[in-house]
C-alpha cells in the first residue's frame, strides 16, 4: 500500500497516563535524592566534625528547600 510523504514510517503510541506518572516520580525522587546529599555534604558534615559551616549552611538549607519544592511541585502533577 502506498503512504504519502507525510505519514509517519514508524507511529510511536501516546505516551501513557502510567507512564507519565513513572517519570515524574523518578524526577521527584532524583530531586528528593539530591536535596538530602547535598544537604548532608555541605551543611551537617562540617557541623558534626566542628568546623564551621560559614556561608555554606545558608545556601545548603536554600537548594534544599528549591529541590524538595521542586519534588513535590512535581508529585502533584502525578494523575490518579
Amino acid at each position: 500500500m502506498f503512504t504519502s510523504m507525510t505519514d509517519p514510517i514508524d507511529p510511536t503510541p501516546p505516551v501513557g497516563k502510567a507512564a507519565r506518572n513513572e517519570t515524574r516520580k523518578a524526577i521527584a525522587a532524583t530531586a528528593n535524592a539530591l536535596s538530602i546529599t547535598l544537604l548532608v555534604t555541605i551543611w551537617l558534615q562540617p557541623v558534626l566534625s566542628g568546623r564551621p559551616a560559614g556561608l555554606a549552611a545558608p545556601l545548603a538549607t536554600l537548594v534544599f528547600v528549591a529541590l524538595q519544592g521542586a519534588a513535590h511541585y512535581v508529585l502533584r502533577k502525578v494523575e490518579d
